[in-house]
């Protein structure tokens, strides 16, 4: 993002200091970018590239055709709880998918330019992650401390790392 005098002046009447904005648009970007890095990672190397291998090795080892259908079943069956589209953890499925909905509308304002900010609306983009951020930490935490989700692991750590430190 290339900030102009004339978005610089257009932000100017304001009450919070440009500066100020930029920073908390910067810093909540980061923090979004942060989000959805961890998901990505947790969705690539967990789910596809770990659940991939073991399905290979599965399948390799396969004696007859209603072996490898059975594998193949199970195989989807991993792929569709990893992916947390399960009955039981649609609340969770529902927070990411509120955080993904903050991220587009951040980006949505991204690239209308500095001008197109509200901090109203900056501030709620930022309760909002805060909030269900916090929510999905707490609920994996406590799903793999039980030994619920162990697959959920790398993505608890990752998004814990995210935190903001109060």
């Amino acid at each position: 993002m290339i900030l102009d005098q004339e978005a610089v002046l257009q932000v100017g009447f304001q009450s919070e200091p440009i500066k100020q904005q930029t920073h908390r648009m910067f810093l909540l970007r980061m923090k979004l970018m942060h989000f959805v890095n961890s998901l990505h990672n947790y969705i690539m190397t967990r789910i596809l590239h770990s659940t991939g291998l073991e399905f290979q090795h599965q399948v390799e080892e396969a004696k007859d055709l209603d072996q490898l259908i059975k594998i193949h079943y199970r195989y989807l069956s991993t792929i569709h709880d990893r992916c947390l589209l399960r009955e039981k953890v649609s609340f969770v499925k529902e927070a990411i998918m509120k955080v993904l909905n903050v991220v587009l509308m951040f980006a949505d304002r991204w690239q209308a330019s500095l001008g197109a900010w509200k901090m109203e609306s900056i501030t709620k983009m930022e309760s909002d992650f805060k909030n269900c951020h916090m929510f999905l930490v707490t609920v994996l935490n406590k799903a793999v401390c039980r030994g619920s989700f162990p697959h959920l692991e790398s993505l608890a750590l990752s998004l814990m790392a995210g935190m903001e430190q109060t």
